[in-house]
């Protein structure tokens, strides 16, 4: 690299990005790989959100490379500290670093909602995740138009250009989108935060588990937190005057912001993984209580022919009508039954009998 071309007091902020994002990449990354190898090798089954998160984790990771590469270039240090061409370079690889940062902010949200999809099936749960999807598409393209189109020529962004050749929006309107994008990105990581809520309080399983799940899933309310302070930078980033340094903060938050999200996302699959770390350590008790089991539907079975009906729970239901609870989310052993009244077999749940037919009528709901 080419000397610095000017003499003046060198104090580099990089550190000040690189250590807490630093962290919270290695944390993000195990707890990504984590989650992808339970999906992938124990369920044997990968969701959308699965997939949305893992390509939002290699963008991550490979971000924190192309910030390190700008690094080694003087981003962090003044600007008149450094030459013209590593300072270019510098700006140019920001950019991207800008561009990749959208990009994956936008992943890490929509695997969220996307998670949460499946978690309900009424219009209003859909809907408010559904408009959050379709608002996070829209807030993140008109980042991409502000990124791409905010000075014309393209290559002013990091490299000297005349004046009377650049065209450039007014730093007010670029800020003041900022603080629109910020709040709803606030809003929408307090409503993902919040909307499991509804469900764990309708889960009938001991005060510690619930506590566990309520703590994994609170997660999003650290995102939310970090957004907010993100927004403290806003004012900062026009006013500090040096391309290099100047957005050093506001990068941190950001990068902050969306390591964190990734964390949010992948500790709520990682359940049964921090039920048998608590086990051992003796915090969290496995005593078997006689609850039902967690996230049950009632399936009616008034409908059902008389010689189909079967004995549940030690009474037998002849002509009568009968509410069975199955356990939706197929916790527990299958087993296989054959002799009962019709001659047909049934399925064993949880200690539930069931028809098979009513078992896949649930899983399907």
């Amino acid at each position: 690299m080419a000397t610095p071309v000017a003499s003046v007091p060198v104090t580099n902020l990089a550190p000040l990005y690189f250590i807490p994002c630093g962290i919270l990449a290695v944390i993000a990354f195990g707890l990504c790989a984590a989650r992808t190898y339970t999906r992938a090798f124990r369920a044997r089954h990968m969701y959308i959100d699965d997939w949305l998160i893992v390509v939002a984790e290699i963008l991550s990771f490979s971000n924190l490379s192309n910030a390190g590469s700008a690094a080694a270039y003087g981003w962090g240090r003044p600007y008149l500290s450094v030459s013209q061409a590593d300072a270019t370079a510098a700006l140019k690889r920001t950019f991207a670093v800008q561009v990749m940062w959208i990009i994956t902010i936008a992943l890490v949200r929509i695997s969220v909602a996307s998670s949460l999809l499946r978690f309900g099936n009424g219009r209003l749960w859909k809907g408010i995740l559904w408009t959050l999807i379709v608002c996070q598409i829209l807030t993140s393209s008109g980042w991409m138009v502000v990124q791409f189109f905010q000075c014309r020529p393209l290559r002013s962004m990091w490299e000297p250009v005349g004046p009377s050749k650049i065209k450039c929006w007014k730093p007010r309107a670029i800020i003041n989108y900022g603080w629109f994008s910020a709040a709803f990105y606030c809003t929408m990581d307090l409503i993902l935060a919040l909307m499991p809520i509804k469900f764990i309080r309708k889960l009938t399983r001991p005060l510690t588990e619930k506590i566990l799940i309520g703590c994994l899933m609170a997660m999003g309310l650290l995102v939310t937190g970090i957004a907010g302070a993100k927004m403290t930078t806003f004012e900062d980033v026009g006013a500090y005057g040096d391309l290099l340094q100047g957005n050093v903060k506001a990068s941190m938050w950001a990068k902050l912001e969306e390591e964190a999200g990734i964390i949010a996302a992948c500790m709520p699959c990682l359940k049964s993984v921090a039920e048998r770390c608590l086990h051992r350590l003796g915090i969290f008790s496995t005593r078997v209580s006689d609850t039902k089991p967690s996230f049950v539907q009632s399936v009616s079975l008034h409908n059902v022919s008389p010689e189909d009906q079967i004995t549940v729970a030690g009474g037998v239901e002849d002509g009568g009508k009968m509410d069975v609870r199955v356990d939706s989310m197929g916790v527990g052993a299958v087993s296989t039954v054959r002799g009962n009244r019709a001659g047909k077999p049934c399925e064993h749940v949880e200690g539930v009998w069931v028809r098979t037919l009513v078992k896949l009528v649930v899983i399907h709901a």
